[in-house]
This record gives structure tokens, sequence and C-alpha cells, in this order.
């Protein structure tokens, strides 16, 4: 099946059919929408029946092995059984890896999740077993060339204690490291998505609390508690020797300071100074300190809070830091009583 460039699909006949032309279908090139296969689109909606009957056409296992692994096509194409895993449909994910699938194909070409990764994401043990059974690779060399994640790091964002447990109990990489762009490794999603427990655990079985951020647009544990606004993990992490002025991502990062400041955070403002943060650190190309990044938002009491701190340096000329959209414009009268 194929996605047009409305959200349409029309079914791509077998290429058993006589009547199908590849050259017809749009290339790479010029679609870079996924384009699914009809046991593809089967195996996404779970439907056993139409893959079995997809399946039996072709008596040859030759052929059977062709399209069963059929590859992704477009930006964010599945393979049949990434497709299947996706949604958690473990029967599916079964037939398919009995008819010859693939269990290690990669995904599309921008987000390369693989079957594993996807089946770690739900959740669900007896798919994750399966698929450990067929041979999955726990930390593939190439993770992803954007915001792809390893299967632990899947696991943890969800939020799936038990699939973590076993995957570190089958050999997983606790500490892989987070994707070129904005990958996070699990300790990080886990504190940006507000799993208390599971990072308990994850720094009881050697989580790096200081591990480093994704290059471009990624943020380290206690960057992520701060934009999340946990304050119980920030303390945590705290607890556990955390560097409170880890530097941010290249692009759109900063401190931790810069992250509880851009979002209007009092109350982790004020551990975080109470810590030890620096209220002149520099962030981004621009040098912004943490106090641009509360003035940017229209936080009064911070800008006020942060000066008491010590900040120094210009309230205006920043931008905005890891992706915050809220801003509030300040007029020069505005500047001058905040001064």
């Amino acid at each position: 099946m194929i996605a047009g460039a409305r959200g349409r699909i029309r079914l791509a006949p077998s290429p058993a059919d006589a009547r199908w032309d590849p050259s017809t279908l749009p290339t790479e090139e010029a679609d870079e929408e996924p384009r699914w296969t009809e046991l593809q689109l089967a195996s996404r909606d779970g439907d056993i029946q139409r893959i079995n009957e997809l399946l039996s056409r072709h008596k040859d296992n030759r052929m059977k092995l062709e399209i069963v692994n059929e590859p992704a096509i477009g930006y964010y194409g599945q393979t049949a059984l990434q497709a299947a895993c996706m949604k958690g449909h473990e029967t599916v994910a079964r037939a398919l890896l009995e008819a010859g699938a693939n269990v290690n194909a990669p995904g599309g070409n921008n987000i390369y999740r693989t079957a594993f990764e996807l089946a770690c994401g739900t959740g669900q043990i007896g798919l994750i077993r399966l698929l450990l059974d067929a041979g999955a690779v726990f930390d593939p060399k190439k993770v992803t060339r954007y915001q792809g994640r390893t299967p632990i790091q899947a696991a943890a964002e969800g939020g799936h204690e038990a699939a973590v447990l076993l995957l570190l109990e089958r050999g997983a990489n606790i500490n892989a490291a987070a994707s070129p762009s904005s990958g996070v490794t699990a300790l990080q999603t886990a504190c940006f998505e507000g799993h208390v427990s599971l990072v308990k655990l994850l720094i009881a079985r050697g989580a790096d609390v200081n591990g480093l951020p994704g290059k471009f647009s990624g943020y380290t544990a206690l960057q992520g508690a701060c934009l999340a606004g946990e304050v119980d993990i920030v303390r945590i992490l705290l607890g556990e020797g955390v560097d409170v002025n880890a530097p941010g991502s290249l692009y759109s990062g900063g401190t931790a300071l810069h992250a509880a400041a851009s979002r209007g955070n009092m109350e982790i403002v004020k551990i975080l100074l109470s810590a030890g943060a620096d209220p002149n650190s520099a962030a981004g190309r621009r040098g912004q300190t943490p106090m641009q990044s509360a003035y940017l938002i229209g936080e009064m009491d911070i800008v006020h809070l942060l000066l008491e701190a010590g900040a120094t340096g210009p309230l205006t000329g920043g931008k905005i830091l890891f992706g915050n959209g809220r801003t509030r414009s300040w007029t020069e009268s505005e500047v001058k009583i905040i001064r």
C-alpha cells in the first residue's frame, strides 16, 4: 500500500502479480512518506487471517521470504514485523518470524527503529521474549540517524520496569549512549517522564547520572527532570552527586538552572541554587543566562531571585531553550523596574 501526498492509501499489488510494475512506484527520492505493502498493513492492524492468506499464496520459500521481508520505505516506514511489534501484536509477530522475518531489519531511514525496540516500547514481556529468542540485538551499532532509541531506552521511556529488568538480565547496556541528535539514555528519559521508581532502579543498577545529552537537542538526567518539573527526581539526582552545572546540548540546551528557569519552576530553581547552581552559567551560541531564560517567559519572581543570587548581565538577548514556546514581551520601562 502507498501513502499519497494527502494521506490517502492505495494498494500496491504483490510483486507476484504480472500486472505489477515497480517502475510506476514513486522513488525514495521523490516521496519520503511511508509506503506499505499489503502484508505490512495487515501486520500493523493485527489481521492474522489476512496475513495467513497472503503468505499462503506463495508456496516457494524464497518468494515467501521476500514478501515477509519487504523493506521499510520512507522516513517512517516499517517492515511487517516492525508494524506488528509497534502495536503489540504478539501472535502476528510469531507468525511472521516463523515465515522467516528478519528480527533485526532496520526501520525507515529517518527513525531507523527495529522490531525489538518497538516491542520494548510496548512493555509486553511475552513479545519481548519472543524476539529475544529469535536473536534480537540489544544495542545495534547504528541506533538511528536522528531520534532512535535502543531497546532499553524505549522500555524506560514507557516506564516499563519489568521490561527494563528483563533486558538487563539478558545483558543490555544500561548506559547506552543517546542518539546523535535528540536521543536520550534510559535514565534521562525516565527522569523526563517522571518514572520515580524506575529512576531509582536504574541508578541502583549502575546508570550514569551524568550521562551526556544528545548532541543537538538532548538533555542530561537532571535537565530532563527540571524540564518536566519532577521535584522528587531532582532531589534524588542531587543526592547521587549529579553535576548541577553540566552543560546542555549544542543548539537548544542549557544547564539544569536554565531548564528550571525556562519552565518558570521557582521551587526547582531554589533547590538548584542551594545545590550550587551557577546563576551566570552561559548556554548556547549567544551565551544565554538563566535570568534571560526566566525573563523571556515573564517570570519576574525568578528574575529577582537570580539577581539576589548574584546573576549579572543584560536581560535581553536570549532565545527560547529546550523548545519552550512560551514568551513574554517587555517594555523598556518594565525592564528598568525589574532592574
